[in-house]
């Protein structure tokens, strides 16, 4: 008796690899409709400065769904200007705490009372809290809807949103602006990824 008496021995099935299921999206989805807007649980692709602000704040909250580049970096710059003006306030203050010191040192050799400088460094000191505080609310007030724009733009482009935890890694934030600067993607889209919540 032979060990093929029995038939030729079966070849070992290898599983295939799961073709990527393509995610349906609807005709004119991210794009203006006859009022001129966008739904707020879709990406608007070609929308402006102030229209992107005003989706920032209004999508607080939201780390499911997608953000055009355009919705993304316009709203990006926007935090931009607006943490300019804690900037400028603290850098007056660090100026005039320093000049105010300055003036001190030179009043103490000169005549020995080291007075002139105390009203300037006073006034230094109030700017340099006065932006400080106001950086620190800023920051934290926009942290999590950056967040969740980051995430929706990653999305957008076709990644996960749990790549953003490479801006923990060495390096890794210029891997992450790379990622949010990459074009729309829906090749790569996931049901997972859609905002289900009305408009």
């Amino acid at each position: 008796m032979s060990q093929y008496d029995y038939g030729q021995p079966q070849a070992t099935p290898y599983p295939q690899p799961h073709a990527h299921t393509y995610v349906s999206v609807p005709p004119g989805f991210g794009h203006p409709g006859p009022d001129g807007t966008v739904p707020l649980n879709q990406p608007w692709y070609g929308i402006g400065f102030m229209e992107a602000n005003k989706r920032f704040f209004k999508k607080y909250v939201r780390f499911n769904g997608f953000a055009s580049r355009g919705e993304y970096w316009w709203s990006f710059l926007g935090l931009t200007l607006i943490g300019l003006i804690p900037s400028v306030i603290f850098s007056i203050g660090y100026i005039m705490v320093f000049a105010g010191i300055l003036s001190a040192a030179a009043s103490a050799s000169y005549d020995g009372s080291g007075a002139g400088g105390v009203v300037t460094s006073g006034l230094g000191f109030v700017f340099l809290l006065v932006g400080g505080g106001l950086t620190s609310l800023i920051s934290f007030a926009t942290f999590l809807p950056s967040l969740g724009a980051s995430i929706r733009r990653l999305h957008d482009a076709g990644y996960s949103g749990w790549w953003y935890l490479l801006i923990f890694a060495p390096f890794g934030t210029f891997i992450i602006v790379v990622l949010l600067a990459m074009p729309t993607n829906q090749e790569k889209w996931q049901q997972d990824w859609f905002d289900t919540s009305e408009g």
